[in-house]
């Protein structure tokens, strides 16, 4: 069941790496939410783009409503688990 309450959304952009346990993490916690996002290939001209503007140093790099996002600030490590209260704070 979708967890979408409010009426305005963010913009959110991802890049994730093939992989990447936290790409995939990330993508199936908006994927099973609801939570309309763009995935950006990282090795594509927008990707490159993307990440020297950002200067993302962790995968998958993150963007929402055009802020860079940690994705460790999601996750519990080490068995790469979403921290949902923070993600539904990011997120929604």
């Amino acid at each position: 069941m979708p967890l979408i309450a409010h009426a305005k959304m963010s913009e959110i952009i991802i890049l994730p790496v093939k992989g990447c346990k936290r790409s995939k993490r990330i993508i199936q916690f908006l994927t099973k939410a609801g939570i309309p996002f763009q995935t950006v290939d990282p090795h594509s001209p927008e990707g490159q783009e993307l990440i020297a503007k950002y200067n993302f140093q962790a995968s998958p790099g993150i963007v929402v409503n055009g802020k860079k996002v940690n994705p460790f600030d999601l996750l519990v490590q080490p068995d790469c688990r979403i921290n949902e209260e923070a993600a539904k704070r990011l997120f929604l």
